[in-house]
């Protein structure tokens, strides 16, 4: 792994960080004093929440990849703390199996 890697681990944790920030706004642009949202139609209602789901998916991907790409970067010096349930975690599962 070259020393570029860490700039597109970083760059995954950037876009992870900006779409989860994008779509805390967008729920609270929609929120009215009282905390209740609204939404012009039950229709609209349903492609928003869609949307909102498929954006807080996307930033969850986004930040799990930027952290698991920074953490095998630098498994030498502190990656192995991240990195080392994720292996236990494969290892469940391949003994599971």
């Amino acid at each position: 792994m070259g020393f570029g890697i860490g700039y597109l681990g970083v760059f995954f944790l950037a876009v992870g960080v900006a779409s989860a920030l994008w779509r805390r706004k967008r729920i609270f642009d929609r929120t009215n004093l009282c905390g209740v949202q609204r939404f012009p139609s039950y229709w609209a209602k349903l492609g928003i929440k869609a949307k909102d789901g498929m954006l807080g998916f996307a930033s969850l991907i986004f930040l799990t990849a930027g952290i698991l790409i920074l953490a095998n970067r630098y498994e030498d010096s502190w990656g192995w703390i991240i990195l080392m349930p994720v292996y236990l975690y494969m290892l469940f599962i391949v003994i599971g199996s």
